[in-house]
């Protein structure tokens, strides 16, 4: 049997690493949500693949969502999403990387916070700044986490064609909600 010669510095190491890990939250079951208004038609869809990882010790966060993975209504408006717009062959994820701001004063006690999150969101090949409120809850070992922003097509170089630009509003409301459990 094998003992090692500085067992101590192993233990230390097992340590640091569990407490390390401890740190970290994540999601593989988050839900994304978006909406389109206009007089003409409404447009929305799911996704409850939203996968992503927050930093517990720091508040910086990453989420990704697979975009064949929002589900409409209609057959032919996920078709059309996934082929005409977003281009999901080609840009099949979107993201948002950053930080929550002022993450020392975010408290795991049970109470609910106002929190502002800023970082890159990337969708259709193009990553633009974006600073996102939301609310967070840590509650029995699990960081609740919802947010509602908007995002501009044009932004992101997604392009409406004119046959249907009445149909679809140039500016997306998103609304995101998951459940972030140890790592």
């Amino acid at each position: 049997m094998y003992i090692p010669k500085k067992p101590i510095l192993l233990l230390l190491s097992t340590a640091f690493f569990l407490a390390a890990h401890a740190q970290t939250f994540m999601t593989r079951e988050g839900h994304a949500h978006f909406f389109s208004s206009t007089s003409i038609e409404n447009i929305e869809a799911d996704n409850q693949q939203l996968s992503g990882l927050l930093d517990a010790s720091t508040g910086d966060f990453a989420f990704q969502v697979q975009m064949r993975s929002f589900h409409f209504e209609k057959a032919l408006m996920e078709e059309h999403f996934n082929e005409s717009y977003v281009e999901s062959e080609k840009y099949p994820k979107a993201s948002f990387q950053g930080s929550i701001e002022s993450w020392e004063s975010v408290k795991p006690n049970g109470e609910s916070f106002d929190v502002v999150a800023i970082g890159d969101f990337d969708i259709h090949g193009i990553a633009k700044t974006y600073r996102i409120e939301g609310r967070m809850k840590y509650d029995n070992s699990i960081w609740h986490l919802n947010a509602d922003f908007e995002v501009t097509l044009a932004d992101h170089n997604i392009q409406i064609p004119p046959v249907v630009r009445d149909n679809i509003s140039p500016v997306i409301a998103i609304d995101v909600d998951a459940q972030m459990m140890p790592r």
